[in-house]
């Protein structure tokens, strides 16, 4: 398992990669979930995020999935957050 962690804005955003799994919870609520699947492949997973008192915004995790890795990026309001590589096992 992979997990990745960012504070964004007081939430607590998260990317677990789990067997074929891959999931993003915002303050430890699960927001979307998908299926690694066959590679090469890209999934999105996404969700909108209260930050402030009225204030929502877009969080949006790009996988590249490859054979042998997966690269993970984390954008809010078009800023990168994360962007990692990690070796698929």
């Amino acid at each position: 398992m992979s997990k990745f962690e960012v504070n964004y804005r007081g939430a607590v955003i998260r990317i677990i990669v789990e067997n074929d799994d891959a999931s993003l919870h915002i303050n430890g609520l699960e927001r979307d979930k998908k299926a690694l699947g066959q590679d090469p492949r890209t999934l999105k997973l996404s969700s909108s995020v209260q930050t402030d008192y009225e204030w929502h915004e877009f969080i949006e995790s790009t996988l590249e999935v490859e054979a042998n890795q997966i690269r993970v990026t984390l954008v809010a309001n078009n800023q990168s957050l994360l962007d990692e590589t990690i070796d698929r096992s």
